[in-house]
């Protein structure tokens, strides 16, 4: 167990850094352009290449990929063989593949750039040059798999900074969008790069290319195509949630990027925690149900979900108590002013609800690809979708707007989780969750969101005042937060979670 919570120190301190920094890059981004249609179009263009990179890259590729990589590369006392020449195999197909889609799409664009009206052509414009970004990110999400598997976390961990370097160093150097697309396909090459220079530092080296089809290789192919989107239904519902936004809110002005604002934060505490347990967990999951089935694998699953459930209480609670603080401390400067991060704090703290749900389903459904079934998390994803599409035409249209669309990831979410979880109870994997063990820390973060919301409620500041006074207010919350969390855990509830 300590072994996990190292894996999982590493992956969340370095998406720490990734965060803070990306945070920083969205500071400048809405500081520039604020909450205007030319950021919306950015981001929904940006959106395009982050959705193919979920679906061939780091959700449903290597959620497939990773146990069949690690079974061969078990099975083989040297710990390369097989398993080195099945990722090379894999990583030529999917470049190939890739690069041809690259090309349809970058074709796609140009024609609409010439016949589309003017909010199309726009995002056509900034998604034209980014869109070679994926064929770079998906094959570095294939090397990931391969390091995680070979025990290396903190490089998949840290190669999110090199794109927010790129897009900080283009807001600052130069105010032009046009320039944005291009720090995005240099910042792709560098992350694909620096795998590339990893992989050469552990077991296994760097595999050959090779183009021979194999056994493992139909396998894949047959699991990916569930996996698809299974694995990436959160991410399809975050895009389809910015297309309505640009489509049906045309006379809201920033919808997308608020949108956009509001899911940066929700991802903090979603890749800090929760991606960073199904990361560290995810190659022993697998390993556990080879051996054990899935009750050896439910053994697992149940400290995981201790440990999520441990930290992401409290910080669902924090984030919706702290929306306002957040949000004003973070992105309102320059052209985002207090009305745009005002409708940002509103979706902040539907997601913030969304936050549990989310997490536990990332956990469960990685659970069910551990154990080789791919079919009942692919219809639960075309129930989430679902779900999400018809929610998202409904509550948009009402007087919450894009906050509407938060809600209806809110209840998608929840239905999604719910149904993960009963699904594993049918196979065999026991209960899911120890409630005693997690009364201390729901009590615990009952009582620290009683005591931030006293010091948020007596500490009241006007909308436009500046960042630092909202960032003091912020400060002040999350240390009395942390302190009465920890004192009503103490010592021996913290060290419980711990144990799992």
């Amino acid at each position: 167990m300590s072994g996990l919570w190292r894996r999982l120190g590493t992956v969340s301190s370095w998406t720490m850094g990734s965060r803070v920094l990306g945070l920083i890059r969205d500071r400048l981004l809405g500081s520039a352009f604020g909450a205007s249609l030319l950021l919306d179009a950015f981001f929904l263009a940006f959106a395009l290449p982050n959705l193919l990179r979920q679906l061939f890259g780091e959700g449903a590729l290597t959620t497939a990929f990773i146990p069949r990589y690690v079974r061969l590369r078990d099975a083989d006392a040297s710990g390369i063989g097989e398993g080195e020449r099945f990722a090379g195999l894999v990583l030529t197909r999917l470049c190939a593949l890739l690069g041809l889609f690259a090309a349809i799409g970058m074709a796609a664009a140009a024609l609409l750039i010439l016949i589309a009206g003017p909010r199309t052509a726009l995002v056509a414009i900034l998604a034209l040059v980014q869109i070679p970004y994926l064929v770079f990110i998906c094959a570095a999400a294939v090397m990931a798999g391969m390091l995680q598997a070979r025990g290396m976390f903190w490089v998949p961990a840290a190669s999110p900074l090199l794109l927010n370097v790129c897009l900080i160093a283009a807001v600052i150097l130069s105010r032009d969008p046009l320039v944005l697309p291009w720090a995005v396909l240099i910042a792709g090459i560098l992350q694909a790069a620096f795998h590339l220079w990893a992989l050469h530092g552990t077991k296994g080296a760097v595999p050959a290319l090779s183009w021979q089809s194999t056994q493992a290789l139909r396998e894949l192919r047959r699991a990916w195509v569930p996996t698809v989107l299974a694995a990436s239904a959160q991410q399809i519902n975050v895009f389809l949630d910015s297309l309505i936004a640009y489509a049906l809110l045309a006379h809201r002005p920033g919808a997308v990027t608020v949108l956009y604002f509001a899911n940066r934060l929700l991802q903090l505490p979603m890749a800090l925690v929760a991606n960073g347990v199904a990361t560290a967990i995810y190659p022993d999951m697998a390993r556990a149900h080879r051996e054990a089935g899935w009750t050896g694998l439910g053994v697992l699953l149940r400290r995981g979900t201790a440990m999520l459930s441990g930290l992401q209480l409290p910080a669902a609670i924090g984030l919706w108590l702290c929306a306002d603080p957040l949000v004003r401390t973070v992105f309102q400067a320059g052209a985002f002013g207090p009305e745009a991060a005002s409708r940002t704090v509103l979706v902040t703290q539907f997601y913030a609800v969304a936050l549990i749900p989310l997490s536990l389903n990332k956990l469960l459904i990685r659970a069910h690809h551990a154990g080789l079934d791919h079919r009942r998390p692919l219809i639960f994803a075309y129930i989430s979708v679902a779900v999400n599409l018809v929610l998202n035409v409904i509550l948009v249209q009402t007087p919450l707007y894009e906050a509407g669309l938060a809600l209806a990831t809110l209840c998608s979410g929840t239905l999604a989780a719910a149904l993960a979880a009963f699904s594993l109870r049918q196979r065999g994997s026991g209960a899911l969750i120890s409630l005693p063990l997690l009364l201390r820390p729901a009590l615990a973060s009952l009582i620290m969101g009683l005591a931030v919301w006293l010091l948020l409620h007596y500490w009241q500041l006007d909308p436009a005042a500046g960042s630092l006074q909202h960032g003091w207010r912020l400060f002040g919350a999350v240390v009395l937060g942390v302190a009465v969390y920890a004192l009503v855990c103490g010592r021996r509830g913290l060290a419980a979670l711990r144990r799992g």
